[in-house]
C-alpha cells in the first residue's frame, strides 16, 4: 500500500468521526498586490491581536488539530507573524505559509527556514512580467516572488509554485512549469477563479471558456499533474470508503477555515457563518453550530441532480461554490457539471 493511501485510510477515519484535523487560517486580509482575481473583501473590522491569535491556537491545539495553513491576505504584512508562527511550532502543530513572496529576502528567508514548515507556497502567473505583474497590479512583483522561491529552495525548503491560469496567462503556464522545475520545486496549477467572500462574482470573468480548460487539460505537463486525481476517481476503492465516498469534500468534517476576525467556516471558499471564536470555543462550534452539522449532513447521493447523474464519479462538487453561485449547497452548479463532463473525456480519450 502506498504512503499516500495510508495517509488517506488515516484521513478517512478522522472525517468518519468529524475530527477537524487541519485548519485555514488567514491571519490578515492585508496585502501588498492587488490581484486581479483575489476573492478577499476587507472591511473595517478590527483584526485578531496577538493574543486572540495566541489563544485560539492554543484551543485549537487542545482539539487535536495536526496541521495549519496560515494565509491572508499576505502574512508577512503581520508584524507579529513571525511572533505568532514561532508560538504555532511550539505548540507542535506542522504548518503550511502560503505567501506573494515579494516580502522574503535573505533575512526573512532565514527565519521562515528556522520555522521548519512543511511547505511554503507561492502564486507565480508568469514569467513574463508584463502579465504576472499586470495580475497582480504591482510592478517588480514577479521578480521579487521569483527570489523568494530562489532563497528558499537554497535553504531546501519544500517550495509549492501555484499557478492560477485565467485568460491573461493562459500561454504562459509553461514556462511557470519550467522554472519550477529548475528549482526544484512542485508545481500546481488550478483553473478555478472563485468568487469574492461576499458573494460578488466579478473575478469569474477572468476564468478560461470550457474549450481552453479542456485544450489545457490534454497538454501532457497538465495531464501528468491531474493523473493522480483522475486515477483516484475513476477508481475509488473499496466498501470501507463508501461512506467517504458519499462526502464531498472535508470541509466541516476534518477541515475548516478561520478569518482574520475570528470567523469560523467550513472552508475558505464556503462562506457559510458557523460561529466566532472570540464569543464561542472551537468545540462548541464544531459540535454544535447548526451551520456546521447542515454542511456535515451534506451526502453526494442525496444532492438534487446530482445522484443519478452518469458524470457523478467524474465530479468535484464543492459545496461552497454551490452555495455561492447558485444558492444551495446541496444542488448541482455549472461549473460542477461542466468541469466532470471534461474529466469524462479526458478519461475516453486515455
Amino acid at each position: 500500500m502506498r504512503d499516500r493511501d495510508l495517509f488517506e485510510l488515516e484521513l478517512n477515519k478522522f472525517a468518519r468521526k468529524s475530527l477537524p484535523i487541519t485548519c485555514h487560517f488567514d491571519l490578515t486580509y492585508h496585502c501588498n498586490l492587488n490581484c486581479i482575481h483575489c476573492y478577499i473583501v476587507e472591511n473595517s473590522i478590527p483584526e485578531l491581536k496577538t493574543e486572540e491569535v495566541k489563544n485560539i491556537l492554543k484551543e485549537l491545539a487542545s482539539a487535536g488539530i495536526l496541521f495549519l495553513k496560515f494565509s491572508g491576505g499576505e502574512i508577512l504584512c503581520r508584524e507579529d507573524f513571525f511572533e505568532i508562527a514561532d508560538y504555532a511550532r511550539k505548540l507542535h502543530f506542522s504548518v503550511d505559509f502560503i505567501t506573494n513572496g515579494t516580502l522574503i529576502d535573505e533575512e526573512l528567508a532565514d527565519k521562515i527556514s528556522a520555522l521548519h514548515p512543511f511547505k511554503v507556497s507561492i502564486s507565480i502567473y508568469s514569467t513574463d512580467p508584463r502579465v504576472h505583474d499586470g495580475i497582480t497590479g504591482v510592478r517588480g512583483s514577479l521578480d521579487n516572488s521569483m527570489k523568494a522561491v530562489k532563497l528558499l529552495r537554497e535553504k531546501n525548503l519544500w517550495v509549492n509554485i501555484l499557478d492560477v491560469v485565467m485568460q491573461q496567462n493562459i500561454n504562459d503556464y509553461f514556462q511557470v512549469f519550467e522554472f519550477a522545475k529548475k528549482w526544484g520545486s512542485h508545481f500546481k496549477l488550478d483553473t478555478q477563479v472563485t468568487p469574492k467572500i461576499n458573494g460578488d462574482n466579478s473575478p469569474v470573468k477572468f476564468q478560461v471558456d470550457d474549450d481552453d480548460i479542456f485544450k489545457l487539460r490534454m497538454d501532457p505537463i497538465v495531464r501528468g499533474l491531474d493523473e493522480e486525481d483522475l486515477n483516484d476517481l475513476e477508481n475509488p476503492a473499496s466498501d470501507l470508503d463508501s461512506f467517504i465516498k458519499d462526502i464531498p469534500c472535508g470541509a466541516g468534517h476534518n477541515f475548516f477555515y478561520i478569518s482574520p476576525y475570528g470567523d469560523v467556516f467550513p472552508c475558505v471558499q464556503f462562506p457559510i457563518y458557523c460561529g466566532n471564536l472570540k464569543i464561542e470555543s472551537f468545540k462548541w462550534i464544531w459540535n454544535h453550530s447548526l451551520n456546521m452539522l447542515k454542511v456535515r449532513s451534506i451526502r453526494l447521493s442525496r444532492l438534487s441532480g446530482c445522484s443519478t447523474c452518469d458524470d457523478l464519479d467524474y465530479c468535484h462538487f464543492c459545496p461552497g461554490l454551490a452555495y455561492v453561485e447558485g444558492g444551495d449547497m446541496e444542488s448541482s452548479y455549472p461549473r460542477a457539471c461542466q468541469d466532470s463532463m471534461i474529466n469524462r473525456k479526458i478519461r475516453e480519450l486515455k
